[in-house]
């Protein structure tokens, strides 16, 4: 996404609340990096967070792992002062720092990791095999890799209501797959992608741990919920809404309106589901 950093700033407000509501992606992957690292590994020390956005990452794994100083990298300032004004607020500033860096370069000297953790992020570079295998060189030799993307699309609609012609989701996941083609297609030195565990391997790891990890969030939403769900269909509309047909984009237009009686944050039908495919692998061994 090319934004300037206060779009950036405006961006990390939804991105923190999405990453909370959602924590569950993170807890269910930490749980089985314990299980494969094993009682008798050595205590964590070193963790990256790579595409770290506002910090929710960062912040849950120091908690999880206190004895570890936990690296928030990411190429936006703005993300990293939020991250930063996270790690503080919730009394991890001594254990969390920052680095800026434009992925995949400017991790040269940072020395090795035990982890490292990098959800939504791959995707956003153009050579992810190479990227990848920047990340291997910076683990130790018993370092994990956790690599996490998006499985199936996020839905918050259900498959009828009165604003819209049925199918509005189904329409909504075939623009953002051709958005998202479009998008890894203008990326500098994009080269074709594969699934996660492919290019992993390609760029020198071991996979020990591939799983697609769905959660879901029913009617009635908390309030974090429901700003989670409004914001996803305002992005929607950011991104993609002009590939749409004019009644489809009149009826997203009202949801996202705050003020309508129709919207989203008025909607009793607003669910959240996503879904996340999760890849722990390590540098293989020869």
């Amino acid at each position: 996404m090319h934004l300037g950093e206060e779009e950036w700033a405006a961006y990390a407000v939804d991105t923190e609340l999405r990453g909370e509501v959602f924590i569950g992606f993170l807890t269910d992957a930490i749980k089985r990096v314990d299980e494969w690292r094993g009682a008798a590994a050595p205590v964590m020390q070193r963790i990256f967070d790579v595409g770290s956005g506002p910090g929710v990452a960062a912040c849950a794994l120091a908690g999880a792992y206190p004895e570890a100083t936990v690296t928030a990298i990411d190429s936006s300032t703005a993300m990293l002062a939020r991250a930063a004004a996270r790690a503080a607020r919730f009394g991890f500033a001594e254990w969390v720092d920052t680095h800026l860096a434009e992925l995949p370069g400017g991790l040269d000297d940072l020395g090795k990791a035990d982890l490292i953790w990098a959800s939504m992020s791959l995707h956003h570079i153009g050579d992810e095999v190479g990227a990848l295998r920047v990340l291997r060189d910076l683990l130790s030799p018993s370092g994990l890799i956790v690599i996490a993307e998006v499985a199936d699309p996020t839905r918050v609609l259900p498959d009828e209501f009165d604003i819209a012609r049925p199918g509005l989701a189904d329409r909504l996941d075939a623009v953002g797959a051709a958005w998202f083609a479009d998008m890894r297609s203008g990326v500098s030195d994009s080269v074709e992608s594969g699934d996660l565990s492919s290019m992993l391997v390609a760029a020198g790891f071991e996979v020990l741990d591939e799983r697609i990890v769905r959660l879901r969030v029913d009617s009635p939403l908390s309030d974090d919920a429901r700003r989670v769900a409004s914001g996803e269909l305002r992005r929607m509309r950011a991104q993609f809404g002009e590939r749409l047909d004019a009644d489809d984009r009149h009826a997203l237009d009202i949801l996202c309106d705050p003020n309508d009686e129709s919207g989203a944050v008025h909607c009793g039908d607003l669910f959240l589901s996503a879904s996340c495919q999760i890849v722990i692998a390590r540098p293989a061994r020869s």
